[in-house]
């Protein structure tokens, strides 16, 4: 019984962890529409909120599959299957979007310039697939440009920030263990897309992603995470 107990005891611990991360993303997402402002911490706690925001995006290559639902500019929703294959070192994201059919919508490569190999229906809209491409590198690639702070949030919420040459500033929330959300702030310092990831498994890969594009054209995919695989540097797939 006592094993039982210990057992039950230990689901329970994963579980309160859990709802905690959600509560506090979730605080933190509903709480800055426009850049907010990073009160400064002492460096031992700084360099501990820049080695977490660190490890949230995969430091090796990987093969990533998951179940998408999509919720499309002109309103419609859909299902499907997607495969992003991620090299760190090489700063390179390739994405396939296909039915649950197996019919591919949307594949594209992005290695410092953008090759749009298919896009059909709505994935061929102008400028569409550079908008899905700059979501997947928002989600599985660290942000570019500068780290210009790290501290806390007025909530009291862990942040690093990232500034480019473009005008973009990117916000790492930066959650201790189950949850951790990227906002990105347009030149006019305006929040313009938003990710929350969910559930770190025990490869630290959240199980349960949703980003929100909040300027035109509006869209909102909700990923959940079906298979992860490791690859190696000199992986086949990861060849152009």
């Amino acid at each position: 019984m006592s094993g039982n107990f210990l057992r039950t005891e230990s689901r329970l611990a994963r579980l309160r962890g859990r709802i905690i991360g959600l509560l506090t993303v979730s605080l933190a997402l509903t709480a800055c529409s426009s850049l907010p402002e990073i009160r400064p911490s002492a460096a031992p706690v700084q360099a501990d909120i820049r080695e977490r925001c660190r490890s949230f995006f995969p430091n090796e290559p990987h093969a990533l599959t998951h179940a998408i639902e999509a919720r499309l500019p002109d309103a419609s929703r859909s299902a499907a299957l997607g495969i992003v294959l991620v090299d760190p070192a090489r700063k390179m994201v390739h994405s396939v979007i296909m039915t649950v059919e197996g019919f591919v919508l949307f594949e594209a490569r992005h290695q410092g310039t953008l090759a749009v190999n298919r896009a059909v229906g709505p994935f061929a809209e102008p400028d569409f697939a550079e908008k899905i491409m700059a979501d997947v590198r928002l989600v599985f690639l660290p942000p570019p440009g500068r780290l210009t702070g790290a501290g806390l949030l007025e909530n009291g919420f862990p942040v690093c920030r990232y500034e480019d040459d473009e005008g973009l500033a990117r916000d790492v929330l930066a959650s201790r263990d189950f949850a951790w959300a990227v906002h990105q702030y347009d030149g006019s310092r305006h929040l313009s897309r938003r990710v929350s990831a969910y559930s770190r498994n025990a490869a630290g890969m959240p199980e349960r992603i949703e980003i929100s594009r909040l300027r035109f054209p509006r869209y909102g995919l909700k990923l959940t995470l079906l298979q992860a695989e490791r690859l190696s540097a000199d992986d086949e797939r990861l060849k152009p």
